[in-house]
């Protein structure tokens, strides 16, 4: 997630889910726990910022469109 001009939401999404079904199975270890639950924090923190900024900027087009 370093270079947020790849980023991609849908992907991000995806993986996340990836992740919420591998945590749901019995057969990991502590250390793989840990891992994936970084990874998704990860992701869904780089999902929130994203959502954000489109926010943003729909506001931002919406109030220039009413001038």
């Amino acid at each position: 997630m370093s270079n947020k001009e790849n980023f991609s939401y849908d992907k991000s999404i995806g993986r996340i889910e990836e992740i919420v079904n591998q945590l749901e199975e019995d057969d990991k270890s502590i250390d793989e726990l840990s891992a994936l639950v970084k990874e998704a924090s990860t992701l869904v923190k780089a999902c929130k910022s994203k959502l954000r900024m489109t926010e943003e900027d729909i506001l931002k087009a919406f109030g220039e469109d009413e001038q």
